[in-house]
């Protein structure tokens, strides 16, 4: 009867693992991911933009209102589901929704058209644009039909290039911020102060033209005078002498890059 019993309970304990494996499989097969359909989807509805623009019967409305926030609709309607869907490679999920969120922002841009910011605004998602869709093709190969393959090949070119720029923008904010200028007390009066640095260009850029930006600061944290400096044609590792004079007394300097600034070739 013992033994009896003993076997039972072993076959329970048996079927009950049985079930569970089962019920484990059967969970990792229902269990769906949606890398290639986001790259079938975002495929279709670049195709679906430039099928649009490319359209000659909707020459005159392209460059509008209607037209920018159409083409970009074109895209959106293709992806933005999956912000909600799994992916298997989180790096891609990742570039998706960083892309569908700036497809959002693009629609946001579309509907100040007319305004004196939207050239420039559109400029700006144009390249944050084309940089996702980078870092997109970077993870998986965006593959369209050969007829847009042109296009697409376009916008790669833009992102890689706005990526690049940003790169040099980098080096260069940071290199600004290492500079230091001291006082000249051979130049300088009791009313009347120079300040000098002795800079070595480390960017590994040559530098056509740099405008450096110079707030002094009081003990009271208020700027109480900015002062500009521009650098033409450093070359790499070339060492230059900064100078800048102020009637002002400060107890800190903070400097930072110009808005305007232009790289050799």
């Amino acid at each position: 009867m013992k033994k009896r019993s003993l076997l039972l309970v072993v076959a329970t304990a048996l079927l009950s693992v049985l079930f569970l494996s089962a019920c484990s499989n059967s969970t990792k097969e229902q269990e769906k991911y949606y890398d290639s359909d986001f790259m079938s989807s975002l495929e279709k509805g670049l195709e679906n933009r430039w099928a649009y623009t490319n359209n000659k019967s909707n020459a005159d409305e392209v460059l509008s209102k209607k037209g920018y926030t159409t083409a970009t609709q074109k895209e959106l309607e293709q992806i933005k589901k999956y912000q909600n869907l799994k992916f298997k490679n989180s790096k891609l999920q990742e570039a998706a929704l960083a892309y569908i969120n700036e497809l959002k922002e693009g629609l946001s841009v579309a509907k100040t058209y007319g305004s004196k910011s939207f050239d420039e605004n559109w400029s700006k998602h144009y390249d944050a644009r084309t940089s996702k869709l980078i870092a997109i093709n970077a993870i998986k190969k965006i593959k369209v039909s050969s007829k847009y393959q042109d296009i697409l090949d376009e916008l790669l070119a833009s992102g890689k290039e706005v990526n690049q720029n940003n790169k040099n923008k980098e080096k260069l904010t940071n290199f600004v911020k290492t500079i230091a200028f001291t006082k000249d007390e051979a130049e300088s009066s009791e009313d009347y102060f120079y300040y000098t640095a002795t800079v070595e260009n480390t960017t590994g850029l040559k530098i056509s033209n740099l405008g450096l930006s110079i707030k002094l600061i009081d003990d009271q944290g208020v700027t109480i005078d900015t002062q500009t400096i521009y650098i033409d044609s450093w070359d790499k590792n070339e060492k230059r002498k900064l100078e800048f004079s102020t009637s002002e007394t400060f107890s800190s300097m903070q400097v930072s890059l110009d808005d305007y600034y232009k790289l050799e070739e």
